[in-house]
């Protein structure tokens, strides 16, 4: 397979390429996962962040990544930057990833933004090397990250957060606290309705097949409204008033129909017609061809035009 301009010649063969890789990427996962398991914490996190190159150079062979840990509010947080130096002139954006994500497919996710930014990647609380919070919550989740970019981020403004899923919810609280920081909010294929059906059963088989860990299993209970064990919902609780009155610019990318990488857009037309009513000036991108709910694998190229469509209409104040 030919490689042109330090890319594969195809979303198609870069694709290709992930997959096959991608039983290699998963059984390391699960080795680093029983090192840190077993104690051996630092041996672990240098592990962590060799394996996501590893993974991003399936895609990209010009490109490595550096992580670090870094204090939060009240306990650590693992961050990965892409590239692994920073670029002079280069905006900032935070990458927050959904729930269950593990850092090697998130960095490959990532990824598609790596030309328009230098991402941060910010594993979730009590995800790979990131510690655990006593408070499982949306706020409780953002305030870990707002100290984060207090710490690491001392001088840099006008920051993008990008939020995948789940990871969206809390890029919308991090934006409220800090208003002067944060420019913008990018949600990818974010949903403000946690408890549906399908949603769950899908979120619970992973939670399954990924070892039935405790803390993930909490993150249903506590934010998502459901229990992963049995489909159970405990609670249904809408979102949608976090895009009222945002003191920042906010665009959603959602999915398509199509299953791609794992399941259909948990966003739905209905979900739309409600975010615009709550604030008609969130733009929203027409669907991704091509993608479920996991857009950035399944059209990582159609999700970049349309945040490069969003920055120009900021840019020009549209």
């Amino acid at each position: 397979m030919s490689i042109g301009n330090h890319r594969l010649t195809s979303q198609a063969a870069r694709a290709v390429v992930l997959a096959a890789a991608l039983p290699r990427i998963t059984a390391e996962m699960h080795r680093i996962n029983g090192l840190l398991h077993a104690g051996h914490r630092h041996a672990a996190i240098e592990q962590f962040f060799a394996l996501a190159t590893v993974a991003i150079q399936t895609q990209r062979n010009d490109i490595a990544c550096k992580g670090y840990v870094i204090p939060g509010r009240t306990t650590e947080i693992s961050v990965c930057r892409i590239p692994a130096q920073a670029r002079p002139g280069k905006p900032v954006a935070l990458f927050l990833p959904g729930l269950l994500s593990v850092l090697p497919m998130a960095a490959v996710r990532a990824l598609a933004f790596a030309d328009l930014f230098d991402v941060a990647i910010c594993e979730l609380p009590g995800h790979g090397a990131s510690g655990q919070v006593a408070d499982v919550s949306l706020a409780a989740f953002a305030e870990e990250y707002a100290a984060v970019i207090d710490i690491a981020l001392t001088q840099a403004t006008g920051l993008t957060v990008i939020g995948e899923s789940l990871g969206g919810l809390i890029a919308l609280a991090l934006a409220r606290l800090r208003p002067a920081r944060i420019s913008n909010v990018i949600l990818i294929d974010t949903p403000f309705v946690l408890t549906r059906p399908d949603a769950a059963a899908s979120i619970g088989e992973s939670w399954r097949t990924l070892g039935r860990r405790p803390y993930a299993r909490r993150v249903c209970l506590d934010i998502m409204g459901f229990d992963p064990a049995d489909g159970r919902v405990q609670r249904t609780t809408l979102h949608y008033d976090m895009v009222r009155d945002a003191p920042f610019g906010c665009v959603h990318i959602p999915g398509g129909d199509h299953p791609g990488s794992g399941t259909a857009s948990v966003v739905r037309d209905a979900d739309i017609a409600a975010l615009l009513a709550v604030n008609p000036a969130l733009l929203i991108t027409p669907r991704i061809s091509g993608t479920g709910h996991a857009v950035l694998l399944d059209n990582p190229e159609g999700a970049r035009t349309a945040l490069e469509k969003f920055i120009v209409a900021s840019a020009s104040g549209r």
